[in-house]
């Protein structure tokens, strides 16, 4: 708006508060030859200027945004921050579905401001997910688009401060550098109110955390915030509504998809075995399928079953799924989620690569890294939190297999000991065993030994608790028998094989 505009709507603001020029000069503290050449078009103020005026007017919410859009400068464009959206995008329905009903929630009259929160383990699409929503849903919010990479997860000093990244967002809205606010607070206040009768979409990648993100909602009812983060961001969805949205790997299905994007479905449907053999290999790891994808489509033109006997064979596995640069870096890309836990939590991530079973329970995790139960969910919630773990309909806690191989590196790397964790591992099963026995009647003739220290030991109140841990642990029992092969642990398996003859007779 012009200059003319904002000097009719502050006269007509001071004319219905009773105030004369002397008056409002009294109460804000602007001299009255500012405000008298502001009132005759000849002058906008500065940010900080028209806040004194406003809280000496008493205005309201709407009255108030309607003076903070006439004191906008000419010139000032409609942002349109967004990066480039993904030139493919697949096998995200559940979420686009979910992303669809709460962008229709923005037009309903009244609602609160909308806020999603995407959370999910590294690698797994949350920026591409969260950026081709934004794409889609653009033209609903003819104000503008915000976008800002936070880096609360990445090869950084530290994350991008929340009052840096409003700076950016209310520069881009029109307020002049040098009357931004010094503080977090005082920006984050200006930005709602610069936000209010605007239809914004803003994007807030990569959050530490809900802290990190909070001061940069725009709070207003025709804004769409999206948020994503490592961390599920619960604390959003408390005090702010946030609605949660968890991404998790592609289904089979869906990493053959993007494949057949890279390399052509051609060449998929002619090794099919091959194909899906490959996007197992990946774990159905969108990062990992496109760095796949693209290093096949940019080669020789190879068998599929020739390339997966390559990345079958290299060894250490993350060196097959790698590419040289960022993003594609596994490794990098876990590592930032792992320089942000405790020297004691990073110890623990470690043994949890010795685990045989796809899925652990929260006893054998404690046992494998030698602390009790209370310490071990500390570091299993932390775990969690970052996504760097989850967890399965029965409640056990699941490494992603390229996690796993990641925390396997660095557990040889520190020279943790291997030994050690395992027979802590070993007699977790074994002694506990022997104790649920007793409530099957069957006493085992054998001698236990004293467990290892840091071994959880159980107690169960009948036969029906005895045979749930059975079930629970039956699948680490069996891949325990098939992978662990150290000679030195003979006696050890010896004993857990004869406990869970006793269970099974």
């Amino acid at each position: 708006m012009s200059e003319t505009q904002f000097g009719e709507l502050l006269r007509a603001a001071r004319l219905r508060s009773l105030l004369t020029l002397e008056g409002l000069a009294k109460s804000s503290g602007v001299s009255v030859r500012a405000i008298s050449d502001m009132e005759r078009g000849k002058s906008l103020p500065r940010q900080g200027t028209l806040a004194e005026l406003m809280a000496a007017l008493g205005l309201d919410r709407s009255e108030r945004s309607e003076l903070m859009r006439a004191s906008m400068r000419r010139g000032t464009g409609v942002p349109r921050q967004l990066p480039p959206g993904p030139a493919s995008f697949r096998a995200r329905e559940a979420a686009m579905t979910a992303a669809h009903a709460l962008t229709e929630q923005v037009s309903v009259v009244g609602r609160h401001a909308v806020v999603a929160a995407i959370s999910g383990m590294p690698g797994v699409g949350k920026t591409v997910l969260a950026v081709h929503w934004a794409h889609q849903v653009a033209d609903r919010f003819p104000d503008g688009q915000l976008y800002v990479d936070l880096r609360g997860f990445a090869e950084v000093d530290r994350p991008v401060d929340a009052g840096e990244a409003l700076g950016g967002f209310l520069v881009a809205l029109g307020v002049p550098a040098k009357d931004l606010p010094r503080g977090t607070e005082e920006r984050a206040a200006l930005f709602r109110e610069q936000a209010v009768n605007r239809r914004l979409v803003v994007v807030l990648d990569n959050a530490l955390d809900s802290e990190h993100a909070r001061p940069l909602l725009p709070a207003a009812a025709g804004c769409l915030t999206i948020v994503t983060s490592r961390s599920r961001l619960s604390a959003l969805s408390a005090t702010e509504g946030a609605s949660l949205i968890s991404l998790d790997v592609w289904s089979r299905e869906g990493a053959l998809a993007a494949l057949a994007d890279w390399i052509g479905g051609d060449r998929c449907q002619a090794e099919p075995e091959a194909a899906t053999e490959m996007v197992d290999l990946c774990g159905g790891l969108p990062l990992a399928v496109s760095v796949i994808g693209a290093r096949l489509a940019a080669g020789r033109r190879a068998s599929l079953r020739e390339a997966v006997r390559e990345v079958r064979e290299i060894r250490p596995r993350l060196d097959a799924l790698s590419s040289d640069a960022q993003p594609g870096d596994l490794r990098a890309v876990f590592s930032w989620s792992y320089r942000t836990l405790s020297e004691a939590t990073a110890r623990f991530f470690r043994s949890l690569a010795l685990h045989p079973a796809r899925a652990m329970s929260a006893e054998a995790a404690a046992s494998l890294a030698g602390v009790g139960l209370p310490q071990a969910w500390r570091h299993l919630r932390k775990l969690t939190a970052v996504s760097l773990l989850s967890r399965d309909g029965q409640g056990l806690y699941v490494l992603h297999d390229l996690v796993r191989a990641y925390a396997s590196e660095l557990a040889e790397s520190e020279g943790d000991d291997r030994l050690g964790a395992e027979i802590r591992l070993l007699d977790y099963l074994r002694h506990n065993a022997r104790t649920a026995n007793r409530h099957l009647s069957r006493l085992s003739s054998h001698a236990a030994g004293a467990p290892a220290p840091g071994v959880v030991q159980l107690e169960f109140d009948d036969r029906e608790e005895a045979l749930d841990w059975f079930r629970q642990e039956e699948a680490t029992e069996s891949a325990v028998l098939r992978r662990m092969t150290d000679r030195r642990l003979l006696r050890h398996l010896d004993d857990l094989a004869q406990e869970w003859v006793d269970h099974e007779s």
